[in-house]
């Protein structure tokens, strides 16, 4: 994929703008695209969020040039984050100037980038617009977030014909609506290519025993905190203590509010293994070869059925439907007795990969939305 430059000679600055790991993994491919396209110039703004791992994701699709933007910030109330972005993404499009702005997905930074890009008269698009689980609240902030940056912007790019349906439903306009299929396909084909089997990978060849089955689960939810993640580690304790060719990955999110519980459950339990986060390529590896996921990642979702891994949602909702429509996946809920139940029912199996499409893209979403920024530049232009 081609490097994004920070200069553009006489090219369109469009100001992609980023805040964690997973918006990084769904945007590379976008900005890649974009620095196809020779009247485009990708500039890429990252907040502050999972500073290392997410350019690390970004280096693995080649893009290197990154634009910081710390916020000063040092509370986790929501309304003290929203606001130093805010400002800070405000001050920079002043700075900048760019003719248009990709926001992503349902964090307070992508809320809060297409609130900025109003407020300066920046046209601004929403990558992956139009998810809902039906629940304000659920998960939360993400549903409101996403609700309101669709009102905000000027395209709005769906990844799914449900998505699409979602957005007519709230009276949005069609004429502001493509739908594209989801970049992270994208991003997950580009790299499964090039990635070794997981456990021949530096970070979990040690960790991999050969002669065992994998289950891959990771678990971080704001809604997830406290008992519900408690049942589910319990649950995972189960699973192993009943599937003795069973092996289990679990990369432990740094956040104190899930390591402790997550250590307090599973440390030194055989064939449980913790580990630190990993890498893109790695976790990518991991849903590739595993038998099973367990996950209450947003992401994941998308991920997994690309490779036909059966795939454990660990929430009560779901803004992703079309995994559970193709029969990819199925919503689980944090119920101890109901996740390892499910989760037995597929090991049983010897061959646990389902042959299903992908319902969620066909690896191409990143050129459509590209040439529609281009489309539109010219148009004004």
């Amino acid at each position: 994929m081609k490097e994004p430059e920070i200069i553009g000679s006489g090219a369109a600055k469009v100001l992609c703008v980023i805040g964690t790991r997973p918006e990084a993994i769904k945007m590379a491919p976008v900005i890649s695209a974009i620095a196809n396209c020779p009247d485009l110039h990708a500039h890429v703004l990252m907040t502050g969020q999972h500073r290392e791992i997410a350019s690390e994701a970004l280096k693995s699709f080649d893009i290197t040039q990154i634009n910081w933007l710390d916020v000063s910030s040092s509370s986790h109330k929501l309304a003290d984050q929203a606001g130093e972005l805010l400002k800070g993404i405000n001050a920079y499009m002043t700075v900048h100037h760019p003719k248009y702005a990709l926001v992503h997905g349902d964090t307070t930074t992508g809320f809060v980038g297409a609130l900025a890009s109003f407020y300066s008269a920046v046209p601004v698009g929403h990558v992956e617009a139009g998810l809902r689980s039906g629940e304000l609240t659920d998960p939360f902030p993400e549903e409101a977030n996403r609700r309101l940056a669709d009102q905000l912007c000027h395209k709005l790019f769906a990844p799914t014909s449900i998505a699409k349906d979602n957005l007519l439903r709230e009276g949005l306009s069609e004429d502001k609506i493509l739908t594209t299929g989801n970049t992270v396909v994208d991003a997950v084909r580009h790299l499964a290519q090039k990635i070794k089997p997981a456990r021949e990978l530096h970070e979990l060849k040690n960790v991999l025993g050969p002669e065992k089955r994998l289950a891959l689960v990771t678990t971080h939810r704001r809604e997830n905190w406290g008992d519900p993640m408690r049942r589910i580690c319990q649950a995972i304790k189960h699973m192993v203590d009943t599937h003795d060719d069973l092996q289990v990955v679990l990369p432990v999110h740094p956040n104190p509010v899930v390591r402790d519980v997550v250590e307090d459950v599973l440390k030194n339990v055989r064939h449980v293994h913790l580990v630190k986060p990993l890498s893109y390529e790695a976790l990518v590896a991991l849903e590739r070869d595993a038998d099973l996921i367990l996950t209450d990642s947003g992401g994941i979702q998308e991920e997994a059925p690309e490779f036909g891994t059966p795939l454990l949602i660990l929430r009560k909702t779901t803004e992703r439907p079309e995994a559970l429509t193709s029969g990819l996946a199925k919503l689980v809920g944090t119920c101890e007795q109901t996740i390892a139940d499910e989760a037995a029912h597929i090991l049983k199996c010897e061959r646990t990969k389902i042959d299903r499409k992908n319902p969620f893209g066909d690896g191409h979403a990143s050129q459509r939305i590209a040439a529609a920024v281009e489309n539109h530049i010219k148009s004004v232009h």
